[in-house]
């Protein structure tokens, strides 16, 4: 048995949650796939795979070992990429997980003049609109994610900020009233959500400082799309990041309050993990995202 051929397939096994997309990503047919897998089960002497007919799942083994595994694939990837002096070269596979919001309406757009301007690198873009915890774990390069971030693995590089948007369809407005200041806010119904942690608090920018107004709604949500097409649909006011609320805004579909209260603005990360060696592909998509999103984003 090849041993870093096996942990690798099992890798895409385990990341892809499929035999058969791992056969398609790396060229081989199933049952080759199938044999590393069980070459790799009786070397380790235990079994990595739960497989069914109809799904299967990493047993408490295989969750361990692919955590470890990946890690040591990467490292080995930089060790290979250092000696051979490729440390100046952008050039390989980079992984990125992305929010579905910013995916759709910034960094989609950006991917083809990075692939254009670097020729030897590839790009597979994760968009979704689930909150990806494990950076290493789930086998990406970079994660680009909204709000203020703590997380001592890994390291933020800014990226910019949006701007967002306390705001209400004209109707709404037209039947419980418009809002002067942000007081008055607690009396109607708002649209929640933990988008940059802004569930019973809505933080603001005035004339005399900053400070935080209570909020209330009948609904909550962890997915800002959903605030947004709630908002949309008048069921109450949002507090929305102009990404997605720009075009409904110039459209009349919702209308801007508070006009003297700036809702603070929510910063954009590009996150990595800590490596004494940082691949060049990573760096490079990183100072790229730092270049064209800054200016780009605050709006």
């Amino acid at each position: 048995m090849n041993l870093l051929t096996a942990m690798k397939v099992f890798d895409r096994v385990a990341l892809l949650g499929s035999l058969t997309a791992a056969a398609e990503d790396m060229g081989m047919s199933t049952t080759a796939v199938s044999r590393y897998i069980k070459e790799l089960e009786d070397d380790l002497g235990v079994r990595l795979i739960n497989r069914t007919t109809r799904r299967m799942s990493l047993t408490e083994a295989g969750r361990e070992y692919s955590t470890r595994a990946r890690m040591l694939l990467d490292d080995l990837t930089e060790l290979r990429d250092s000696t051979r002096g490729l440390h100046s070269d952008t050039r390989g596979l980079i992984r990125v997980s992305c929010s579905n919001v910013l995916g759709h309406t910034r960094i989609t757009r950006l991917v083809p003049k990075f692939l254009e301007e670097n020729p030897l690198a590839a790009i597979e873009l994760h968009l979704t609109s689930r909150y990806v915890i494990g950076i290493v774990e789930e086998g990406f390069d970079v994660a680009i994610r909204f709000g203020e971030q703590n997380d001592s693995a890994l390291i933020a590089k800014r990226l910019g900020e949006v701007r967002n948007y306390v705001c209400a369809t004209p109707a709404y407005l037209n039947r419980k009233g418009r809002p002067k200041h942000p007081g008055e806010l607690a009396g109607h119904s708002c649209v929640l959500s933990n988008f940059a942690k802004r569930l019973g608090t809505w933080p603001f920018q005035g004339p005399e400082g900053s400070f935080s107004a209570p909020v209330r709604g009948r609904v909550s949500t962890n997915h800002i799309e959903a605030a947004y097409q709630m908002t949309l649909a008048g069921f109450g006011i949002g507090n929305l990041p102009s990404l997605l609320v720009d075009k409904a805004i110039a459209a009349g579909e919702l209308e801007v309050l508070l006009d003297e209260f700036q809702p603070d603005s929510s910063p954009i990360y590009a996150l990595y993990p800590h490596r004494t060696y940082v691949a060049a592909k990573v760096r490079t998509f990183v100072d790229f995202l730092m270049r064209e999103l800054s200016p780009d984003l605050i709006a």
